[in-house]
């Protein structure tokens, strides 16, 4: 089966004036079906620059990429418009840009469907569906003004995949949330995943949140930088008291086995295999 997500060396470059920008620089990406994939990286790295040449929104200066199938380095724009409708779904960080606010949610949901023709039977029932797949149910008919952050952004995501897409991109999702409502949009991503078969591209800066993902990719300077790490993960002995669990392709590369050594330094945390010599 071919990837749904197909990279290869991609390049974009920004004119800004006089001056040419290298975002994207020789980039080779795969993704396949089903799979629920989280890209980190600095400001800079080349991730916005990436999600919208997914999403049709630009086209990359070299190399090729393709998206569920379609070849999008030469395409007409009608064709490129009737493809995005039918199998790709943007969820936008700003998640009001999903959203028109004088329209009740159930409303909301169906505008896409009745753009693409679809019956009113249908629409309903397809709306319903999706609100109560996100617990929006008893929102159905509720103007976006009553409704919390975190209940809109799982509209936004209703309106993304109203037409049925085959995958979801979603830049910076959880972006504008707090902790836990961010926790929530992840569970019900998760869920519509593993029960619906999404295939689920997420650009995110919180790497906590990132790994709660199949496989985090990090960008850095345009391309694909190191080993992707993986959501399986291990639990590491800290010491006599405390434990911590770390994606396990992590522990490989560190060369840390199930117990480690601690010590705080000025970015953060350092783990260290236990029997290291250095006396720290």
């Amino acid at each position: 089966m071919a990837p749904i997500i197909d990279c290869r060396n991609l390049i974009k470059i920004h004119k800004q004036g006089n001056l040419e920008v290298v975002a994207l620089q020789g980039l080779d990406f795969t993704m396949e079906e089903g799979e629920f994939i989280s890209v980190v990286g600095k400001s800079g790295a080349g991730k916005s620059t990436l999600l919208t040449i997914l999403a049709g929104l630009d086209v990359p200066s070299a190399g090729a990429v393709e998206v569920t199938g379609l070849e999008l380095s030469d395409i007409a724009e009608r064709a490129l418009v009737r493809h995005y409708r039918r199998n790709v779904g943007f969820l936008w960080q700003d998640y009001s840009r999903n959203l028109l606010p004088y329209l009740k949610a159930i409303d909301n949901v169906e505008l896409p469907m009745l753009l693409a023709g679809v019956g009113a039977r249908r629409r309903r029932a397809r709306a319903l569906a999706l609100l109560e797949a996100v617990g929006l149910r008893n929102h159905a008919y509720s103007k976006l003004h009553t409704m919390s952050g975190g209940e809109q952004q799982r509209l936004a995501l209703c309106v993304a995949l109203a037409l049925g897409p085959k995958l979801l991109l979603a830049d910076e999702p959880t972006g504008e949330l707090d902790t836990e409502t961010s926790l929530g949009i992840y569970e019900v991503l998760r869920r519509l995943n593993e029960e619906g078969g999404l295939s689920i591209l997420v650009v995110t800066h919180d790497v906590a949140l990132a790994q709660r993902t199949d496989r985090v990719v990090r960008l850095a300077d345009g391309k694909v930088a190191g080993p992707d790490y993986h959501r399986e993960s291990a639990t590491v002995e800290v010491g006599p008291h405390g434990a911590v669990e770390i994606p396990r392709d992590m522990l490989i590369e560190a060369g840390i086995g199930d117990r480690a050594k601690a010590r705080i330094v000025e970015d953060g945390i350092l783990l260290q295999p236990e029997d290291t010599s250095d006396g720290s």
